[in-house]
């Protein structure tokens, strides 16, 4: 059996894996966005490895702004297969967009004319003053060749004109700068094409790091020779000279591919999860403080929860199936395969819970809206956990006001006798990838752990950006509560015992 055979197989068995967490813990990781060195602020190891009672829920968007996308990858989906009964991979907007390199990249995509109008002009939720279409993009690059000409510069500055040389555009428009498009322009990964690059040159000196090549980097830096990293190895050989456009493109087109990791990723995937009591996804159930829109129960009907979630994650698969089946578009460029999850984990999409948000338009935490409330509790959810918006330097705990009621339209006749004993409590926001807007990364040194133990109780520990450690239980009266000025407690710090307040703003602790 081929290697990509056998991982194939491999994935189809982690992926029809039912996950439980009776009696486990359940740990909550988010939005890495290829930074590994956050996993590190837990973990030293370079493999994830998992306890025996625990459960892992990632909450999605493994890749895209940092350094080591495909590591992120490959560790989570590694994870996985080992562990398929105890992990869970939620899939963000960055993770699912990238189901469009198949169609958008093939070759019969190439032909200026042939183009998907709705790909070539650019994505509609982006303001049409901030837009930038393809033909913009390539005019631009045709103009920064160093072959480029007088005219393209001029072209450059004139993009809309009827009289446009179309020569320049086609001597622009190859798949290398089509994905650079994609990337800056329509998948919000301004910068990763070149991080790809960095990456895949730091395997390329990984590969080559023998004996003599780490004695020759310590002869250079002073270092003992155990010491020498893979980065060190990179600045030693200036392996990124060896990695050209081509070969970035390759990586991508490779990665969603059969036994490619995105895909691997993909297909072992799933949009939501419950366990003790919590609802887990990676965006949220609403949008901000707009009244009356919420993702429960869109896609399939409005069945209690657990099932919601069964049907919901069962319609991703089947989407997941379609992409595989037709990655590229129809002949009349109508219909790819993929085509309604692809629009689901779109900006503009009301009711996904990929694109949820909880926050208002001040930036402030948003409560759900009353109905929202009580169709969680009525069948017995208390907690939802999400990823997705960064807020801050440690998760926001946002606390459910009282009284709720069952709604006419929950479907369970039993709630209402419930209603006593099961009230929807919070909203804990995980994604802190602006933690520390300083630091190279935008994340720092900060990195706080999330832990739902079988009793339904939720504890928070770990670092902030500036050092301090916090640890707390989400119960805490005091986490979450709006205060006199309009700030909330966010945390409570380790040493000291004492709450902090947010600020106005969404950042500070």
């Amino acid at each position: 059996m081929s290697g990509v055979a056998a991982a194939a197989v491999a994935t189809a068995a982690a992926s029809g894996a039912t996950v439980s967490a009776a009696g486990r813990r359940v740990c909550f990781l988010t939005d890495t966005e290829g930074s590994w060195t956050y996993n590190e602020s837990n973990d030293s190891n370079e493999t994830l490895q998992l306890r025996d009672d625990c459960v892992l829920v990632f909450g999605g968007d493994a890749g895209d702004k940092g350094d080591d996308t495909l590591r992120c990858f490959e560790q989570l989906v590694r994870l996985k297969k080992r562990h398929p009964e105890r992990v869970v991979l939620l899939v963000g907007n960055r993770d699912v967009n990238k189901m469009r390199l198949t169609s958008e990249l093939a070759d019969s995509e190439l032909p200026l004319h042939a183009m998907a109008r709705e790909v070539r002009d650019g994505p509609l939720w982006v303001p049409q003053d901030k837009r930038v279409t393809l033909d913009t993009f390539l005019a631009r690059q045709a103009a920064q060749d160093a072959s480029a000409t007088a005219a393209s510069a001029a072209f450059a500055a004139n993009t809309e004109s009827a009289d446009a040389d179309a020569a320049l555009l086609a001597a622009a428009n190859t798949k290398v700068n089509r994905l650079k498009w994609m990337l800056e322009h329509t998948m919000g990964a301004q910068g990763d094409f070149e991080r790809r690059r960095k990456e895949l040159a730091a395997r390329t000196a990984r590969r080559s790091l023998t004996p003599e090549v780490t004695a020759s980097a310590a002869t250079a830096t002073g270092a003992v020779a155990a010491d020498i990293t893979t980065s060190d190895a990179v600045c030693t050989t200036d392996a990124a000279d060896a990695i050209d456009d081509e070969s970035v493109l390759q990586s991508y087109k490779d990665s969603v591919r059969e036994g490619g990791v995105l895909r691997e990723y993909l297909e072992l995937g799933s949009l939501a999860f419950i366990a003790h009591d919590t609802l887990f996804t990676h965006g949220g159930v609403i949008r901000g403080d707009s009244s009356g829109v919420c993702a429960l129960g869109h896609v399939p009907g409005r069945p209690p929860m657990s099932e919601w979630v069964q049907e919901l994650n069962a319609w991703y698969r089947q989407q997941v199936q379609e992409w595989i089946e037709q990655p590229t578009w129809s002949a009349d460029r109508s219909h790819r395969g993929g085509d309604q999850l692809l629009q689901y984990v779109l900006p503009d999409h009301p009711s996904s819970v990929v694109m949820g948000r909880h926050l208002q338009a001040s930036g402030m935490p948003a409560q759900l809206p009353s109905a929202v409330a009580q169709a969680l509790a009525a069948s017995g959810i208390r907690r939802l956990v999400v990823g997705h918006t960064p807020h801050g330097t440690c998760p926001t705990v946002i606390k459910q006001s009282w009284p709720q009621q069952t709604p006419a339209w929950s479907h369970d006749a039993h709630a209402a006798e419930r209603d006593s004993a099961r009230t929807f409590e919070e909203v804990i926001m995980c994604d802190t990838s602006y933690s520390d807007t300083a630091a190279s990364d935008n994340r720092g040194v900060a990195a706080v752990e999330l832990v739902v133990t079988p009793d339904g109780r939720a504890h928070l520990h770990g670092v902030l950006a500036d050092g301090r450690t916090v640890a707390y239980a989400s119960d805490d009266p005091l986490i979450g509560r709006e205060l006199r000025d309009g700030t909330q407690v966010k945390a409570k710090l380790r040493t000291g015992g004492g709450g902090g307040g947010s600020g106005s703003g969404p950042t500070a602790t």
